[in-house]
C-alpha cells in the first residue's frame, strides 16, 4: 500500500504524522492512502484542510482520503463533506493502524481510548532536528482557544519512557527538539509529578545530541528550569513563550495565567542568566475589546524585550470557544493593520537580537546549502550563513558570528578551543 501523510500545524502534528507514517508502511495491498494530519486554530486552518482534502479527491479519485486530528474533532461533518473517505479524531491517532485496516476490510472501527504517551513512539525523522513529543493536553482553557477542547485529557510521557526514544533518535540526529501541546503543565498527570527540568536532567544522559524546547508557556519557566539551561550547554537557550498581548486586561479576558510585568520578568531572568539566550513570541492582534492602548501596550513591551523571532496571529473566532461570543469584535481592516505594523517593527527588532551576537561564538546545526554558503540555526535560533568547503546537512559546527544581515547573521568557522 503507497502512504502519504500530509501534514497540516504545529509541530506536535509533525511528530504525530510521523508515527503514523510509520504505523501504516505495513498496510497490505497495491492501494494508495493519503492522510491528512489537520489543524483547528484558526479559521484558515480549517480552510486549509478542507481543500487539501478536496484536492486529494479530485487529484487521487481512486486513493483512500483519511483525514485525523483536531479539526476533525471540531468539524468533522465539514471534512466529510469536502471528500474525506474517512475521518478518525486524535484519540486514533496512536491506534490508525488498526482503525485503517478494519475501514479497508469493511469493519467496524475499534472503540478506543486515550492512549498514554508512553505507546506513542517513533524511530526517525526524514530531516535535520527530530521532534519528541513529551506532552499532550491542557487544562489552562484560554477563551480563545479550540486546541484545548479537542486535545483530551493530560498526558506525559514518563522520563525514562522518554530517554529510551531519544536515544534511538540521536542514532542519526544531532539535535532533538521536545515538543508539546503545553509544555509547562509536563508531569503533573504522572504519580511522581516530574518536573519539565527533571525530564531534561534524564534527557541529558543521552550523549552526542542537543535538544531545543518548543513553545513554552511564560508560567513554565521556572528558577530550576533557567539554572539548568545556564550550566548546561547541550540545553539550546532560545525560548519560544506566547505572550499574545502586553495588555492585563486582554490577558485576563483571554484567560491567560499571567500578567504583562510577570512576562517581561520572565524573559529577563532568561536573557540575563542564560549564556547566549535569545526569545521569540506569539502574539495576537485584534482580540475582542483589544483598543489602541492595548495594542499599544503590546508594542512597547515587546520593543523593551527585543524578540529575535515574533508569530503574529489575528484572532479567528472559534465555534464553541468564549471569546466567539466576546464584544465588541475588532475590524477585520484594524487587525491587518495592526499584523503589518507588528510584522514591520519585528524585523527591526530581529536585526537588534541579532546584532547582540556579533563576536559570539555559536554552535551551527548545518541545514541547507545556498551556492557557497552553507545556512543553518545556531543553539539560540539565531539564523547563521557560513563558507564551509566541506559541508554536511546535520552537522554541527562552531562558528563566530561576524556580522548581522537583516535579521540573519554571516559568521565563519572556528576551532572550539577559541571559544575557552
Amino acid at each position: 500500500m503507497r502512504v502519504t501523510v500530509h501534514t497540516l500545524g504545529c509541530r506536535v502534528n509533525q511528530y504525530e504524522s510521523q508515527m503514523i507514517e510509520e504505523q501504516l508502511s505495513a498496510l497490505p495491498g497495491d492501494g494508495e492512502v493519503h492522510v491528512v494530519n489537520t489543524c483547528t486554530v484558526t479559521a484558515l486552518a480549517d480552510r486549509k484542510g478542507r481543500k487539501l482534502v478536496r484536492k486529494l479527491k479530485r487529484e487521487h479519485p481512486d486513493a483512500l482520503i483519511v483525514a485525523v486530528g483536531c479539526q476533525v474533532d471540531g468539524a468533522r461533518e465539514q471534512l466529510l463533506s469536502a471528500g474525506a473517505d474517512l475521518v478518525l479524531g486524535n484519540r486514533y491517532k496512536a491506534y490508525i493502524g488498526e482503525a485503517v485496516s478494519a475501514f479497508l476490510r469493511g469493519q467496524p472501527l475499534p472503540e478506543v481510548r486515550w492512549a498514554h504517551l508512553a505507546q506513542e513512539r517513533v524511530h526517525g525523522f526524514p530531516r535535520t532536528r527530530a521532534l519528541l513529543k513529551v506532552q499532550d493536553g491542557c487544562t489552562v482553557g484560554c477563551s480563545f482557544c479550540r486546541t484545548w477542547q479537542v486535545r483530551g485529557p493530560l498526558r506525559s510521557k514518563p522520563p525514562a519512557v522518554a530517554r529510551k526514544e531519544a536515544e534511538a533518535l540521536a542514532r542519526d540526529h544531532r539535535e532533538i527538539v521536545i515538543v508539546g501541546i503545553n509544555l509547562a503543565q509536563y508531569g503533573v498527570d504522572l504519580p511522581d509529578r516530574p518536573t519539565l527540568t527533571e525530564l531534561l536532567s534524564e534527557l541529558l544522559k543521552v550523549k552526542g545530541v542537543r535538544y531545543r524546547l518548543t513553545s513554552l508557556n511564560p508560567e513554565g519557566v521556572t528558577d530550576e528550569l533557567i539554572e539548568l539551561f545556564a550550566r548546561e550547554r547541550r540545553l539550546c537557550p532560545y525560548f519560544h513563550l506566547p505572550l499574545q498581548s502586553g495588555a492585563d486586561r486582554i490577558l485576563r479576558a483571554m484567560g491567560r495565567p499571567y500578567c504583562a510585568a510577570e512576562y517581561r520578568e520572565r524573559v529577563e531572568a532568561l536573557l540575563e542568566r542564560v549564556p547566549n539566550a535569545a526569545f521569540g513570541a506569539d502574539v495576537m492582534v485584534g482580540f475582542p475589546g483589544e483598543d489602541e492602548r492595548a495594542f499599544r501596550d503590546t508594542v512597547e513591551l515587546l520593543d523593551a524585550l527585543v524578540p529575535l523571532n515574533l508569530h503574529i496571529f489575528r484572532f479567528s473566532p472559534r465555534p464553541g470557544t468564549k471569546a466567539a461570543r466576546m464584544r465588541p469584535m475588532v475590524p477585520s481592516q484594524v487587525k491587518a493593520r495592526r499584523a503589518a505594523e507588528l510584522a514591520a517593527l519585528a524585523r527591526g527588532w530581529a536585526e537588534r537580537a541579532a546584532r547582540r551576537f556579533s563576536g559570539h561564538v555559536l554552535e551551527l546545526l548545518l541545514e541547507r546549502k545556498e551556492g557557497r554558503l552553507w545556512w543553518g540555526h545556531a543553539e539560540n535560533y539565531l539564523v547563521v550563513g557560513v563558507d564551509v568547503d566541506e559541508g554536511q546537512r546535520g552537522k554541527i559546527v562552531y562558528v563566530r558570528v561576524l556580522r548581522e544581515d537583516g535579521g540573519r547573521a554571516m559568521g565563519v568557522i572556528v576551532d572550539r578551543q577559541e571559544d575557552v
